[in-house]
């Protein structure tokens, strides 16, 4: 039985494509009544998969939360704190469904952030995607609430539960 359990996975990586990100940007947009701001990175990491037996796509994301930045060290620094970074150094998403439709495609998945697992839905904008490359780019939004992360305050005033993040993400097949 172990034997063709391990030749079921061997055909099945056989008829798999892998991706690898090559490039990427993902932008998280703050807010305080006083002033807005972003931080960025370019630092995503991670793989699509496309099986072409079952003709599934899936993926996994991962983030570094230290390569974020908005220009201001302080501000940094206090994300990395409320975050709980040192001990949840990565944002994570790994999908549960992508459908691929024909200029968009849906993708929800579970991320992992400060710790606290949430599901996640997404909408991207398909740039481009063919035997050799894919491009996307979409948003969508998260409440700090969610993930048990208390919100800064400035003057006694906290900063939005909400925050928009707007990601691109291109990748190369895997030769």
């Amino acid at each position: 039985m172990r034997y063709i359990v391990s030749i079921i996975a061997i055909f099945s990586y056989l008829f798999a494509s892998q991706y690898s990100i090559t490039g990427s940007k993902v932008v998280y947009y703050g807010d305080h009544a006083l002033h807005k701001w972003e931080g960025s990175t370019n630092s995503a990491m991670g793989t699509l998969i496309y099986d072409i037996y079952n003709k599934t796509y899936s993926c996994t994301v991962t983030i570094p939360m230290n390569t974020f930045s908005s220009g201001n060290d302080n501000r940094d620094s206090n994300m990395l704190y409320y975050c709980n970074a040192i001990e949840y150094p990565d944002i994570v998403f790994k999908s549960n469904m992508i459908n691929v439709n024909k200029e968009s495609i849906d993708i929800e998945g579970i991320i992992e952030f400060a710790g606290e697992k949430r599901k996640l839905k997404t909408v991207a904008r398909l740039i481009k995607l063919n035997q050799n490359e894919f491009s996307i780019k979409g948003e969508f939004q998260i409440y700090l609430s969610n993930f048990n992360i208390a919100r800064p305050s400035l003057l006694f005033v906290k900063m939005e539960d909400k925050i928009l993040i707007k990601y691109s993400i291109m990748g190369v097949v895997n030769e």
